[in-house]
């Protein structure tokens, strides 16, 4: 026990040693002329010393950069999305995923996900994944139908709108329906993907995004809103 303590303790006082060692190293560089081709430093004129160098091209032969505006990103809701890979299943187990729009027309909430239902939750979630394109009132008109192309024009002047959730079509859906709409991308994700395509709605297919739960949850936030 001794031998291993005694151990520990010359671990400690080399760790920091390293350390000290390192921040007077950083101390030194900032205040030191680096000559980036000898690799020469001179700290005040009475420290001289040597570090490496590329020698044929100089020391930013490589260029290395720590900024996160010069890595590769997508910004939000920006193409391609990064999706979980094809046939994968969550930890929380699979979902059976109707293949056809009849099959969701009778589904209903079920009753597990009926009874646990909150609507600051679901409120939430609508915030989060939603308002940007179909509003905080459900219409339709969320801060991305404000957005400024290259060309001066909206840029949903060249694609569709989000769809007003106000209107008969979503209020006439059941919520079975719904549910699909929110799962596929869309009335038109959904037809392209039951076709066994790939969508290029705008809208992402949320399967893949949010829990079923959550989704059901959606569902059951709209029906208060819109009503029956």
């Amino acid at each position: 026990m001794k031998i291993s303590l005694g151990r520990n303790m010359n671990s400690l006082r080399t760790t920091k040693t390293l350390v000290l060692a390192m921040l007077v190293s950083t101390v030194l560089l900032a205040t030191a002329c680096y000559n980036t081709t000898t690799g020469r430093v001179d700290v005040g004129g009475s420290i001289n010393f040597e570090l490496p160098v590329f020698s044929q091209t100089g020391s930013h032969a490589i260029n290395m950069y720590t900024e996160m505006h010069y890595q590769p990103s997508y910004r939000i809701q920006e193409g391609p999305r990064i999706l979980p890979p094809e046939g994968s299943v969550p930890v929380t187990g699979g979902e059976v995923f109707p293949s056809s729009l009849d099959e969701f027309q009778t589904l209903s909430v079920p009753p597990k996900f009926a009874v646990n239902y909150d609507d600051n939750s679901a409120w939430h979630t609508y915030q989060v994944n939603c308002l940007v394109c179909h509003g905080e009132g459900l219409d339709g008109k969320g801060p991305i139908t404000t957005l400024i192309g290259a060309d001066g024009a909206l840029a949903y002047d060249r694609g569709p709108f989000p769809a007003d959730l106000l209107a008969d079509p979503t209020k006439n859906a059941t919520n079975g329906e719904l549910f699909g709409f929110i799962s596929g991308g869309g009335r038109q994700g959904l037809a392209v993907r039951l076709r066994g395509k790939d969508s290029t709605s705008p809208m992402p297919e949320f399967s893949k995004m949010l829990s079923e739960e959550e989704r059901w949850a959606l569902v059951q936030f709209l029906r208060s809103r819109i009503g029956e």
